[in-house]
């Protein structure tokens, strides 16, 4: 378990570092690398200790994903960013229910604690 934080120590290091370098035009692009290699960090942090995962389905998520994002990078003209990070954040809330009603159906004994986050999980999301 102490790898584990020490893996997430690092990995907030790297969003931190990432986000300062996002400040200016001309370090944003390394920001994002680095912003990125610790959200990839953090996410085999977790696939590795909590395991017991389908890395084939992992796998093809990662590519449905890499294809979709490509796609909208490479087709969305510079004056409809706005509205595409509006759409990816749709997204994001979006994604943030389906987990929170994945809790919510999976669990069978559900604590005020979950509920709590679930129900931030929605508001927020």
């Amino acid at each position: 378990m102490a790898w584990t934080n020490i893996f997430y120590v690092f990995a907030a290091v790297l969003f931190i570092l990432g986000i300062k370098q996002l400040s200016h035009p001309r370090t944003a692009r390394y920001g994002n690398m680095i912003a990125s290699i610790g959200m990839l960090i953090a996410i085999v942090t977790t696939l590795v200790t909590y395991g017991q995962l389908d890395f084939k389905l992992i796998i093809v998520g990662m590519i449905v994903g890499t294809i979709i994002g490509a796609t909208f990078a490479i087709r969305v003209k510079m004056t409809q960013m706005p509205q595409m990070v509006a759409i990816f954040n749709g997204f994001g809330g979006g994604a943030s229910a389906l987990v929170a009603a994945a809790e919510f159906t999976k669990s069978g004994d559900i604590t005020s604690f979950t509920l709590s986050t679930i129900a931030l999980s929605v508001f927020i999301g």
